[in-house]
């Protein structure tokens, strides 16, 4: 079975990093796509997945249509390390091996499309795929119009310039400062948020700028067209180490939420199935190994959640 990725003709952004892909056209889907390559569909998994057996009750919960099929399509970005991202012809990161993991345990394939955060909504909504996951945020927003199946925790960090010359600790510091995030993304609405906050207390308000992804937004972040870059813990982390010593995380983590899988609201069945296998693998070992393999164990939940996110 092979994986068909979907993947940006900027897939490659910063110099051979893949954890600094590109991004997707604004349909959610890429253009010149590329097949899949030698990993299983097209997704190399870490020797943190491990064989895993068809869990045949899971299975069972799938809607009709996917069992007969024996294919899931899944919007997501494949440009987040340590998430999801472009390695030679194959998908890798925490989010492929929890892919593969499902796929082993639902017996389905997975086909992903490279979407933008901004076009993972939409895209579940005309039907363009059945899933919407990989780093996406469980929020109040998005919850109006899809349903959320959270497996793992999440929170935001801010990223300065090393030796952190303006002294930025917290988003309350960030009145009169520029700030940047991914379009689309929970750091852009966090920083919006916060310049609401700053001028009701008649201070000035956080500049805040949007790129299409991370890997843009830290190289603005470098070149000092802004301040700071509030985004998700683990891709803050990727991004310092790639920097070669020129950013540096500080402060401590805001915006604590869930990361999860997405669907349609009326898709019931398939909210089912992906509960029961996320379940599956945190009682057989796969999920903690899985998070453990790519030093994010602080991402850990002791059981899936629906729609975690309250505030």
């Amino acid at each position: 079975m092979r994986l068909r990725i979907l993947t940006a003709a900027t897939a490659l952004l910063a110099a051979g990093s893949t954890a600094l892909a590109g991004c997707s056209s604004d349909t959610g889907v890429a253009a010149g796509a590329a097949k899949g390559g030698s990993g299983e569909n097209g997704l190399a998994a870490s020797s943190a997945v491990g064989e895993l057996k068809v869990d045949t009750a899971a299975r069972d919960l799938l809607p009709e249509g996917v069992r007969k099929s024996n294919v899931l399509k899944v919007g997501g970005s494949t440009d987040i390390a340590p998430y999801l991202s472009v390695n030679g012809k194959n998908l890798v990161g925490v989010e492929a091996d929890f892919m593969t993991a499902l796929g082993r345990t639902l017996g389905v394939k997975f086909e992903v499309g490279n979407t933008k955060f901004a076009a993972m909504v939409p895209g579940l909504q005309s039907q363009r795929f059945d899933v919407a996951m990989a780093d996406f945020s469980d929020t109040l927003e998005r919850q109006k119009q899809v349903t959320f199946v959270d497996y793992t925790r999440a929170g935001q960090i801010l990223i300065v310039p090393k030796g952190n010359p303006l002294k930025l600790k917290a988003v309350a510091n960030l009145c009169g400062h520029s700030a940047a995030g991914p379009t689309g993304s929970l750091s852009v609405d966090i920083a919006m948020a916060q310049s609401k906050k700053c001028t009701d207390s008649g201070d000035s308000a956080v500049k805040v700028q949007r790129y299409p992804t991370a890997a843009e937004s830290a190289l603005a972040l470098q070149s000092g067209r802004i301040d700071t870059l509030a985004i998700d813990y683990g891709i803050a982390s990727s991004l310092v180490q790639q920097s070669q010593g020129k950013l540096q995380l500080t402060g401590g983590l805001f915006g604590k939420g869930f990361h999860g899988a997405a669907f349609r609201k009326d898709d019931q069945d398939l909210q089912k199935a992906f509960t029961a296998a996320f379940t599956t693998l945190m009682k057989n070992g796969t999920y903690k190994r899985i998070l453990d393999h790519w030093n994010l164990p602080q991402m850990s939940l002791d059981k899936v959640v629906t729609n975690g996110a309250t505030e």
